[in-house]
């Protein structure tokens, strides 16, 4: 299910446009390498086509370009005797390897394969990580209540969610299974109303770091990836602004994903997830479900959560330092006791207990669900509910109605017959979810 972002405003103003090499903060050779490995990829490109493929203006383009001809790396296709100044001739006049060009793309891809826009400063980039902090915003209760919205017993999650949010420490979601702790944290960056600008990748220690992810970023502006041509209408297209990120790993999760990960494989540098997750939440959830000890993984964190950075080591065994400036949620069905040391958990600036619901909210959440997945509720079948829930003494989970139901209307279609939940249906698939063992009924 997509979470709906309201009125999202950037936090910070947009980082403006540079007008020159000098001013992008990196050295002019990683903006040669990438040039020349986006002309390996797409030969015979134009100077508005390369400006919008590495973020830049184009009168940088033409100065590298000028500097990659006179190395005898670059080719020219169609040329005219007309100023290079001229917008008409830059979508004209077309560029290529040399056979000495494509020799240097060759090394250059050998030694970092990322091709992509020009990399922000690590400076740059740790700038407006601290810049776009969360707490700089605080919300209020109408923010939390809008972000729950669709979440049954919010009532009892509002008034200790939105002081825990606002004071950006890390927090603690436990109860049982299927209390709603992975449903709730997905919709706490809901409650606000920023949004933030992400850098598609960052150069550091001599190599570029891949941060921007398809996979955690939503970008917002729609019309980013639009040519550059005024430089007031248009901000810096090496960044994107994006929701904030809402970064959600569970059991998978190892070491290898919280340090920049860089393999012979891929041979691109893409940052952890913490870094991902900057300037929004990062949520371990299944916290002890983990193929490393959970002393190890809480260790990580004690640094970074203490002082908002956090010390990375890069595979070539140089070190960075970059700002931890977000939202950092453990979710376990554990109990806390048991799986961290009463060091680690007073780190936590907020222990948040996820209960299941009560009876008002579990029956209405059933009519809810049935409705949306076009069902009838028998009158008895409710009933019959409530019974199965004495009598095998299961609580009113609220992940129980949509399992169940969909459990229901499997069975339904199968039969071909009226989309009615009636207690029959509802006794199958009841019986079709839990075990036996669950059920407390004997095993053969």
């Amino acid at each position: 299910m997509d979470i709906v972002m309201h009125n999202l405003t950037p936090q910070v103003t947009e980082p403006k446009i540079v007008s020159s090499i000098e001013d992008l903060g990196i050295p002019e050779a990683v903006v040669e390498n990438l040039i020349i490995k986006q002309l390996a990829a797409n030969p015979k490109s134009d100077i508005l086509y390369l400006a919008s493929l590495l973020g830049i203006i184009t009168h940088s383009i033409e100065d590298i370009i000028s500097t990659l001809r006179k190395k005898a790396l670059v080719e020219v296709f169609q040329p005219t005797s007309s100023s290079l100044f001229s917008d008409s001739v830059k979508s004209q006049v077309r560029y290529a390897l040399s056979e000495e060009g494509m020799r240097q793309a060759d090394i250059a891809f050998k030694k970092d394969a990322y091709i992509g826009p020009v990399p922000v400063s690590l400076k740059s980039y740790n700038e407006m990580v601290e810049a776009q902090d969360l707490r700089a915003q605080l919300i209020t209760r109408p923010d939390v209540e809008r972000a729950l919205e669709d979440v049954y017993g919010a009532q009892r999650l509002v008034p200790v969610l939105g002081p825990a949010i606002n004071s950006g420490r890390a927090l603690l979601l436990y109860g049982h299974a299927g209390t709603g702790k992975s449903f709730v944290a997905e919709r706490i960056l809901n409650s606000l109303n920023t949004s933030v600008y992400i850098p598609h990748a960052v150069f550091t220690a001599g190599n570029i770091i891949k941060v921007f992810s398809e996979q955690h970023h939503k970008p917002i502006d729609k019309n980013h990836n639009k040519d550059v041509i005024s430089l007031k209408s248009h901000y810096d297209k090496r960044w994107v602004l994006c929701e904030r990120p809402n970064v959600q790993v569970g059991g998978e999760l190892t070491m290898d994903m919280l340090e920049v990960n860089h393999s012979e494989h891929n041979r691109i540098w893409i940052a952890p997830l913490q870094m991902i997750a900057n300037n929004g939440i990062l949520v371990i959830d299944d916290l002890g479900r983990q193929p490393m000890p959970v002393a190890t993984l809480l260790n990580r964190w004690i640094v970074p959560m203490e002082y908002n950075y956090d010390h990375l080591s890069l595979p070539n065994g140089q070190q960075i330092t970059i700002p931890f400036v977000l939202t950092m949620a453990f979710s376990t069905n554990l109990n806390p006791q048991k799986i961290a040391d009463p060091a680690f958990l007073r780190r936590l600036g907020y222990k948040i207990q996820f209960q299941p619901l009560i009876e008002s909210d579990y029956l209405s959440l059933w009519t809810d669900l049935s409705s949306k997945k076009s069902l009838e509720l028998h009158p008895s079948a409710l009933d019959s509910l409530l019974n199965l829930h004495s009598l095998h003494n299961v609580s009113y989970f609220p992940c129980l109605p949509k399992d169940i139901l969909g459990i229901s209307q499997d069975i339904i279609q199968f039969e071909e017959i009226a989309p009615l939940v009636d207690s029959t249906i509802l006794q199958r698939a009841w019986d079709l979810y839990f075990t036996a063992d669950e059920q407390g009924a004997s095993v053969l």
